[in-house]
């Protein structure tokens, strides 16, 4: 009983680190595309989601009590998904950056109405695309790595 549970909770934590890491993605995509109406300030937020995590990650591997040190019970699919506890961390508080900087964005734009009311609703629109790609695609690759199991594809 207590290795399915460990089982289980690795699974679904690389599930949320692809959710997070596709999302991402999806984000600097919808950031790029809007460049050009909107100018400075979702270069400014693209190059936070871009280099967010990598001064996490030096961060953590300079810091003497932080290690992956950790077994994994699965670590053909760890692996395959590119996935460490390290890693993971730093996607998430990445992740909690880059909304808490939409939200910035987002009050910005209601309180000095520099833009039209469609261009007004596109920090709100990202944050809600951006977290439901995390959420449908991490539930999705859970379900894979499942479904893989069950039927032997490793």
């Amino acid at each position: 009983m207590q290795n399915s549970k460990k089982l289980n909770k690795e699974i679904s934590l690389i599930s949320r680190y692809a959710g997070l890491k596709y999302s991402k993605y999806v984000l600097l995509v919808l950031l790029a595309l809007i460049y050009f109406p909107m100018r400075a300030t979702p270069a400014y937020i693209f190059l936070a989601a871009v280099f967010a995590p990598l001064f996490l990650g030096l961060a953590a591997s300079i810091s003497e009590n932080q290690h992956d040190t950790e077994e994994f019970a699965l670590p053909y699919t760890a692996g395959k998904y590119n996935f460490t506890i390290t890693r993971y961390k730093n996607e998430k508080y990445s992740y909690l950056i880059n909304c808490f900087l939409l939200l910035l964005w987002q009050a910005d734009i209601n309180l000095h109405n520099i833009y039209t009311v469609p261009l007004k609703t596109v920090p709100a629109f990202i944050i809600i695309v951006y977290t439901l790609v995390r959420i449908i695609t991490g539930t999705f690759i859970k379900y894979k790595i499942k479904y893989g199991f069950t039927n032997l594809n490793l």
